[in-house]
């Protein structure tokens, strides 16, 4: 146990540190990482998926939850809700929660806490901002409040990066405070509302009315575009670039200072509110255009119907992850209130599921989610947190042949078989002997890496777990307590899953019949 605590401690410090590929089974912050990648290449989800759980009330009652983060297995996320009194005066209610991803039972609430904009989650402590202008540390594990500082303005999303916490917040500052005490390391002020920052490599970026770059160790300010006039969302983050995007335009700009590499025109008016999804040399842009980064030429195109401004989507083992929320469409047509799976590298749909119109109140879907391990979380539009996880499809046929087809396991000559089968990728392995009732008896190969070409594994007549048979029909086979299966047949089983999860099933029978 000690030692899975520390792996998992370790994990989280080397994600703090800036590492650009997010870890599989984390989404620690907004859009995964610091440099707001929105990509989590190791989780290996995939569709079909299913429901899993819904948290939330059972009809509409106007709460709003932020969108989530996933460390370890846990969902933590914002959420506000409002009550009336006997006159009909407001109550307002405000908390963080901790949320099994598993079943999605509540772990832990942090009661009267008012979350502003997304938490983030690093070196077992989960950061979030409050309305009024604070940044707090809780215990990732229980809740308790570990420091609370004030940062000058109400807080936007923070992104952590090497033991630091970068902030910015809506009257225009930009901080950076230590993640272990809170203290504050620099603050700079800037002249109106800043976007939520992206930190990569030493450089913190942000939007705003201009984008502005600032050196990440001491604050010190390195370019900025824009003059100031106009609006620019939050940027995201390469070795090389910046992608921005502003009212109808889409802008990549050189890291080190800040000239245009290209911009191109997207038409959308809302752009200044979008977040953008990278991953290797494509962009991904609303709900959703994939751009190739070095031209800035669409990939292509797919139309989701959503009027949600602000959209990012997510991506993870080739697919592209989006909601769609059509809000004026006041007929809801079936373009609204569905989650989408597309394939990243063509656009092709190949999975959606329908949340449709429930209690009265529209039910379309956050078009930003989040993904872990083998799971999706999100918000439908009565602020429902949902969790969707790889559904447990049936596996796809192996041919597998077993020669001889009858077996005399007496027989040294004519007690064994061979069982033989091809795998058109390298995949992970496990052989199986089942008797008559589907019942494992014996292990040929166990959960064993194997490479792709033909295979063979012989079976010599034995089984080894005599619980599982009739022992009474069994004979002892040499000094080890392995038992020679007793007549009947057998299915030699082959399980095989390969690096993209995709997973076969092949068997063939063979007869035991003793000669005796």
């Amino acid at each position: 146990m000690k030692k899975f605590l520390a792996l998992a401690i370790g994990l989280l410090i080397v994600l703090a540190a800036g590492v650009p590929d997010a870890l599989a089974a984390n989404w620690p912050m907004f859009q995964c990482d610091a440099q707001r990648s929105g990509s989590n290449a190791g989780a290996r989800v995939r569709p079909p998926l299913m429901s899993t759980w819904v948290k939330g009330p059972q009809t509409s009652t106007g709460e709003r939850r932020t969108r989530p983060v996933i460390a370890d297995g846990i969902v933590y996320a914002g959420q506000r809700w409002t009550t009336y009194d006997l006159i009909l005066r407001n109550i307002n209610h405000g908390q963080l929660q901790a949320i099994s991803m598993e079943n999605g039972k509540p772990l832990w609430t942090a009661s009267d806490l008012f979350v502003a904009g997304t938490p983030a989650l690093a070196n077992g402590l989960v950061y979030a901002g409050t309305d009024d202008g604070c940044m707090l540390a809780l215990g990732a594990a229980d809740g308790v409040v570990r420091w609370s500082v004030y940062v000058g303005g109400k807080p936007n999303s923070p992104a952590i990066y090497a033991h630091r916490l970068y902030v910015t917040t809506a009257n225009g500052r930009l901080c950076a405070l230590d993640g272990a005490t809170g203290a504050s390391i620099w603050s700079i002020e800037r002249s109106k509302a800043l976007s939520a920052p992206a930190v990569l490599d030493g450089t913190v970026v942000v939007g705003g009315s201009e984008l502005a770059a600032f050196d990440a160790s001491e604050g010190r300010f390195k370019w900025s575009f824009g003059g100031g006039t106009g609006s620019y969302s939050m940027p995201t983050l390469s070795t090389e670039a910046v992608y921005v995007s502003t009212p109808y335009t889409l802008h990549r700009l050189d890291r080190e200072n800040g000239t245009v590499v290209w911009s191109r025109f997207t038409g959308d008016k809302y752009g200044a509110l979008a977040s953008i999804t990278l991953e290797d040399s494509t962009i991904y842009l609303g709900t959703v255009t994939a751009i190739d980064t070095e031209n800035g030429q669409t990939k292509w195109t797919f139309e989701s119907e959503n009027s949600i401004v602000g959209a990012s989507v997510a991506l993870a083992n080739g697919f592209v992850f989006v909601g769609s929320s059509h809000h004026h469409n006041q007929a809801l047509d079936h373009s609204d209130g569905r989650l989408y799976v597309l394939k990243a590298a063509t656009g092709e749909l190949v999975w959606e599921y329908l949340a449709g119109l429930r209690y009265g109140d529209w039910y379309g879907i956050d078009p930003s989610p989040a993904i872990a391990g083998d799971s999706v979380v999100l918000n439908l539009s009565t602020m429902q947190l949902s969790c969707f996880s790889e559904a447990q499809s049936e596996p796809l046929p192996l041919p597998v042949t077993a020669s001889p087809g009858v077996i005399n396991p007496y027989d040294c000559e004519s007690g064994q078989a061979a069982i033989a089968f091809k795998l058109d990728a390298p995949a992970t392995v496990t052989v199986n002997v089942l008797d008559s009732q589907g019942k494992t008896v014996r292990c040929l190969v166990d959960n064993t890496q194997l490479d792709a070409g033909e295979h063979e594994v012989t079976w010599y007549g034995t089984i080894d777990f005599p619980e599982m048979v009739d022992a009474s029909l069994a004979a002892d086979f040499g000094d080890k307590g392995v038992l020679i299966a007793p007549d009947g047949d057998y299915t030699l089983q082959v399980l095989a899953q390969t690096g993209d999860g995709q997973k076969y099933r092949g068997g063939a029978v063979v007869q035991a019949a003793a000669d005796v």
